[in-house]
């Protein structure tokens, strides 16, 4: 073992002359270093900014312009019924276009009848609860002409079906039938409601959704081919980011499913709903 002696005094002294120098040196540096940056590389870094700002300008456009085109039928960010002589009838629609918005585009309300919109997300099971106890009810003001009724798909719960994108997933399926076969949508949605899969599941894999939305009775090619590439997959984000982000649909919590809106006004208890409807058709 080497027997290292300990610096004396006069050694540790010279020792942190040397190191305060170093640190006096390394300081001169810095300074001249940040000069230099505030002189001439502000303006790089504006520019480099700007650039960073511009690719995230373009990329959320892109996102929007590629694949954020609405279908057809829902120009409202809803589809539509209209009723009399005990029938059902969607309304047809053009696509709200990549840039374009949805529009508040009146059904044949002439006669006065009430117009009822509801926001559903086909994973809710509160949802599938108000369906079972008033959508017959209602459907059947549709049928009389006294009620008009609008449908708009949401997706909230993706979170509640591990991580498998369900409910964005049916919301997408929902869009693929009303762009192409607006009048099995109510009959579709009676499937994926008495076949709701339970929260904390992974839900319905896309074979299963094309099952229902085929026991439903929209069929076809183009259904399939929907339904397999997820067309509508960024309308689906966009038209949710806009209704839950809608001031006059929040409740004491926040946006929830389902929200029902009679004659533009938002109703808060879901069972005067039947109520409501028959007051604002007096």
């Amino acid at each position: 073992m080497t027997n290292n002696p300990r610096p004396t005094k006069n050694e540790r002294r010279a020792h942190a002359r040397d190191l305060a120098r170093e640190r006096a040196a390394a300081e001169k540096r810095r300074k001249r270093r940040n000069k230099w940056f505030l002189q001439g590389g502000i303006g790089l870094g504006i520019v480099a900014i700007a650039a960073i700002v511009a690719i995230v300008v373009v990329n959320v456009n892109n996102a929007n312009t590629v694949s954020a085109t609405g279908p057809k039928n829902m120009a409202t960010g809803a589809i539509q019924f209209t009723g009399g002589d005990g029938k059902v009838t969607p309304v047809t629609t053009k696509a709200v276009t990549a840039k374009g918005t949805p529009s508040a585009v009146p059904t044949s309300n002439s006669d006065g009848a009430v117009a009822v919109t509801e926001y559903v997300d086909w994973a809710c099971p509160v949802c599938k609860q108000f369906e079972a106890a008033y959508a017959d009810q209602i459907l059947d003001k549709v049928k009389s002409g006294d009620a008009t009724l609008a449908i708009q798909p949401v997706s909230i719960l993706d979170r509640s079906y591990q991580s498998s994108r369900y409910a964005s997933r049916a919301a997408n399926a929902a869009m693929c039938v009303a762009n192409y076969a607006p009048d099995k949508f109510l009959d579709v949605q009676t499937q994926f409601f008495d076949n709701q899969p339970e929260e904390g599941t992974k839900g319905l894999t896309n074979a299963e959704i094309a099952k229902l939305v085929k026991a439903g009775g929209a069929t076809g090619s183009k259904v399939s081919e929907c339904l397999s590439s997820e067309q509508f997959k960024g309308w689906v984000t966009r038209s949710t980011s806009l209704v839950t982000s809608n001031p006059d649909l929040q409740g004491t919590q926040g946006f929830g499913t389902p929200t029902i809106v009679v004659n533009g006004k938002k109703v808060d208890t879901l069972t005067n709903v039947i109520s409501e409807i028959d007051a604002a058709a007096k």
